[in-house]
């Protein structure tokens, strides 16, 4: 049986789910990879399954390997990735604008999915 991963719902021409993926990329992150379609039927991120998993229906959402937490907006993605996969940081680990607040202060947990 193979280990939880993180599971990325994004669309294909999402400049926000294009910068997620580059980010799990470069830092050798393994994660799935869940289309939503922005254009069929009205847009799949309007359909309740996607509304139960993000109340918001934005893209991109982030799934944690405990299958409940979602993160949402890519840059909170990306700090919380950097915050918890250290290796290969994309941001500065020290910058005074980052560290005058608390971590992730961005990050929008859309609870249990």
């Amino acid at each position: 049986m193979s280990s939880p991963k993180l599971t990325l719902y994004g669309y294909w021409r999402s400049s926000a789910s294009w910068r997620v993926r580059i980010a799990l990329n470069l830092k050798g992150i393994d994660y799935d990879y869940r289309p939503v379609n922005l254009i069929k039927d009205g847009g799949e991120q309007y359909k309740d399954e996607y509304k139960a998993l993000n109340p918001i229906q934005l893209l991109p959402t982030l799934v944690l390997e405990d299958g409940k937490t979602a993160l949402t907006e890519s840059l909170a993605i990306i700090e919380y990735l950097d915050e918890v996969y250290p290796e290969n940081r994309l941001l500065p680990a020290y910058a005074p604008s980052r560290r005058s607040h608390a971590p992730f202060p961005r990050i929008n947990v859309l609870g249990s999915v």
